[in-house]
Formats: structure tokens, C-alpha cells, sequence
């Protein structure tokens, strides 16, 4: 059963994600998951082509120009056959929404086309070795240099960072002193000199949309690529991870939904005891939680989706339906994890062993659920 807030909107995508994804999507990202860590290039191209990683944004710059709903339910859809694909789609909006609320019309021009196409690949580059939650805490420092800056620092757990065209870097003006400097921002492309970008290995779910890390050594960058005002870099930071969280809300209902599904399958299919085991009180009982679940992540989800299309604040609905859909997510592949028992913790026998890898790290991302706690309470206590 599928709930659309609007129908018109969000039908024909789910309905065209149903048909593209079993076919071309899910099967690619079942063999690369078991292939050593490495950029699933065949598959984002795939995405690229099919207008889904420049979903959103707009149509003067090459992309669908689709509304925020839509993308919810896109992500959502992606996540359900297969969630890493989901950040191969999702990234490259990551990084460009800043360029998009922030940029000047130069700066949209040269940046946005070629990562709504795919012919580019960007990164968003914010959380450092030392500043991951505590994101306003930036020691990556851009020199000023007359027509340039000089940009040395390190970068780490950046999604695309690896295999990354450009990255919309974060950090701090040489010389803004005091204990908590101001950030700022800069478009630098990863072709120029003193920029190296590597792979983090060993990734427990995720594997194919890879993490990287980036280290700046005496990196040029014109002054022409930076971004924004000087000294408001968080406050574009914030504004990207309030939007990003509804994606990942969208992500974790789907990887729910998934696993909500295969429990049911299994369940029914499953004999022991002499019946099958969806007529034990406990499977029924680890079903309905489920699927209660589900359903919540699913509509805080898409009552923050909405309330972007009309322009209005998301930090706290992103907040909320982060942390909750996260959170359900987790329970989800748990139980359906527990009611496969032994055929969901061999990967040979059901995907239930790869979303329990893959869910784990939406609690994570785009703010942990304790910082989500922190944002809600916050917003609540300020009322």
C-alpha cells in the first residue's frame, strides 16, 4: 500500500521508479556491493541519464526543475530497490544547493548544468577530522592572496569527495581570529594543484557511493570561486543539511518500507512448527510495530517535503522526520533481520543482511540523531 499526499505529483514518479529500478538499478547495485570499494560510475550514469540526479534542480540550468515532494518520493523510491543509489542521486544536490541559494549568476552557470547532467560530479565538503557535529568548529583556512587564495586543511567522510570534480569547501579566513571564527566558503575544483581526494575504505554499508577524504596543500583557487558573503558559510551549511535531512528521511522510509516487505514475504513463506510463522503472535506483533513505523516516518517525511515547496522554515519538520524515519529504519531491518533469522544474516539468502548495513548510517550523516534531538529541543524551548 502506497500513500501519496499528492497523488498527481507523486504517482507518476513512483510509478516510473518501479519500472526502471528492478531492471537497471537494483541488479548493478547487488554486484557492486560485494566488489571492493569503488565509485559505481555505471549505475550514476544510469541515474544521470534518467534526469534523477538533477531531479530538482532548476530547468535554466539542466535539471527537472521538479518539486521537493516529488524528490521525497523519488529518494524514497530509489532507497526501497537500492539505497546507495539513492546517494548517487542525492549528492550532487547536496553540493550544489549552495552554489544554487548563494552563488552569483557566473557561478550557477559554470557549476550547475554539468552536475544536473552528470558530466561533473561534486562534493560537499564540511565535516573535518575534528569538526563533525561541531561543524562551526572549521580549522581549514583560505588566505587571502591578491587575485587568489591559498587553501590548506583536511576533509573527511565526504561523500563524492574521491571521485569528485569540484568541492563547495568550508572553512575559515586566515587571520578571523577568536576561539570560534566565522566560516566561509569556496567552489574549489579538485584539478587544481595540492588537491588530493582518496577513498576510505572498508565501508560497512554504502559501499558504491563512496566517502572520501580531502587533503589541501597550498590549493589556488581565484577569487572568483568564492562563495557567498565572507563569514556566512554556516548559515549555507545549515540551510543545505536542513534540505539534505528530508532526503535522508526519504532514504530511511524506504529502506523501512523494504524491509517491512521482505518481512512479510518471508513470514508467509516460512513454515515452522507446522504453519507458517506469520500466524505466531510475536512475527504479527514485530509486523504491526513495523509497519506503524513506516507509516509515521512516511508522513513526517513528506510534511517536510511539502512545507519546502512553500518556501516555509524546515528546521524543525527536517529535524523531526530525520530522526524519527532514521530511527524507524533501524528497528525495521533489526526485526526484519530477527524474523529471517539465519537466512537474513547470510547476504547469500536475503537482502535483509545489506539493508541492516546500508540503514546504519542514516542515523549518522547530515547530523546525527543527537544533534536532531538538540535542533528540535531547541526550536521547542525557544517558543
Amino acid at each position: 500500500m502506497t500513500y501519496n499526499v499528492d497523488p498527481e505529483l507523486q504517482q507518476p514518479i513512483r510509478d516510473m521508479m518501479r519500472e526502471f529500478c528492478p531492471k537497471e538499478i537494483e541488479p548493478l547495485g547487488l554486484k557492486h556491493d560485494r566488489e571492493p570499494d569503488a565509485f559505481a560510475h555505471d549505475i550514476f550514469k544510469k541515474l544521470a541519464d534518467k534526469g534523477l540526479v538533477g531531479y530538482v534542480m532548476p530547468k535554466e540550468y539542466g535539471g527537472q526543475g521538479r518539486k521537493k515532494i516529488e524528490y521525497a518520493t523519488m529518494i524514497e523510491e530509489l532507497s526501497y530497490f537500492d539505497p546507495p543509489s539513492s546517494l548517487l542521486s542525492a549528492v550532487s544536490q547536496l553540493a550544489v544547493d549552495p552554489i544554487m541559494n548563494f552563488g552569483t549568476d557566473e557561478q550557477k552557470k559554470k557549476y550547475i548544468p554539468k552536475a544536473a547532467t552528470g558530466e561533473l560530479i561534486p562534493a560537499f565538503a564540511l565535516t573535518e577530522p575534528n569538526a563533525g557535529s561541531d561543524a562551526a568548529n572549521q580549522s581549514t583556512e583560505f588566505e587571502d592572496a591578491g587575485d587568489h587564495y591559498v587553501i590548506n586543511g583536511e576533509k573527511i567522510f565526504i561523500m563524492h569527495g574521491d571521485v569528485c570534480d569540484y568541492a563547495v569547501t568550508f572553512g575559515k579566513l586566515k587571520g578571523d581570529e577568536g576561539d570560534r571564527p566565522k566560516v566561509s566558503a569556496i567552489i574549489v575544483p579538485s584539478d587544481a594543484e595540492g588537491f588530493e581526494g582518496s577513498t576510505l575504505k572498508h565501508k560497512m554499508g554504502m559501499k558504491y557511493a563512496t566517502t572520501g577524504r580531502i587533503i589541501y596543500k597550498n590549493v589556488k583557487v581565484p577569487k572568483e570561486n568564492f562563495l557567498g558573503p565572507a563569514g556566512k558559510g554556516f548559515k549555507m551549511a545549515m540551510m543545505t543539511l536542513d534540505g539534505a535531512r528530508v532526503g535522508i528521511a526519504a532514504q530511511s522510509t524506504g529502506i523501512a518500507q523494504r524491509a517491512l516487505d521482505e518481512s512479510i514475504k518471508y513470514a508467509k513463506e516460512r513454515v515452522a512448527f507446522g504453519a507458517p510463522i506469520a500466524k505466531l503472535q510475536a512475527i504479527q506483533w514485530m509486523i504491526a510495530d513495523m509497519a506503524t513505523k513506516v507509516e509515521a516516518a512516511r508522513l513526517l517525511t513528506y510534511k517536510a517535503a511539502q512545507l519546502q515547496d512553500k518556501g516555509e522554515s524546515i528546521n524543525l519538520s527536517a529535524s523531526q522526520a530525520k530522526l524519527f524515519a532514521s530511527e524507524a529504519a533501524n528497528f525495521c531491518v533489526d526485526r526484519c533481520m530477527q524474523i529471517h533469522s539465519g537466512y537474513g544474516y547470510i547476504g547469500e539468502f536475503s537482502i535483509a543482511e545489506k539493508l541492516y548495513r546500508d540503514q546504519r548510517v542514516c542515523e549518522i550523516y547530515e547530523g546525527t540523531s543527537e544533534v536532531q534531538r538538540l535542533v528540535i529541543a531547541n526550536n521547542m524551548l525557544r517558543k
